[in-house]
């Protein structure tokens, strides 16, 4: 019975070490790029950033945050805001010039049909 709490004991003990010991034999991560920074920053929208903004204020208001912090973080949550909504703007414009292409070669693409359909009948 003795012998079987000593096996217990050390399988417990073993299983804890592996625990502990494995996260630091694994490979360590290479550190972030800006680049995958930035992808991250793509992800917030626009609203998110007004909430944020507005909480900023209410905490402002509740004296939670000094003058100096409320004024930094709402400069910088305030450009943020201006280059999501550019994002947004330049998005736009690609989307309607792509769209625009499109009409255009749709349009091509039926005047040239047209034209084979004239002249198939005047063949006949």
């Amino acid at each position: 019975m003795k012998m079987m709490g000593y096996i217990v004991s050390f399988l417990i003990l073993a299983f804890c070490l592996y625990l502990v010991i494995t996260p630091l034999l694994r490979p360590k991560q290479a550190t972030r790029s800006m680049e995958s920074m930035e992808d991250e920053f793509d992800h917030i929208s626009i609203e998110s950033v007004y909430a944020t903004l507005n909480e900023l204020e209410m905490d402002y208001n509740m004296q939670k945050l000094s003058d100096e912090d409320y004024q930094r973080l709402k400069k910088d949550y305030e450009e943020l805001a201006a280059e999501i909504i550019a994002k947004e703007k330049k998005k736009e414009k690609k989307a309607d010039k792509n769209e625009e292409s499109l009409v255009k070669d749709i349009e091509s693409e039926i005047e040239e049909e047209l034209a084979q359909l004239r002249k198939e009948r005047e063949e006949k």
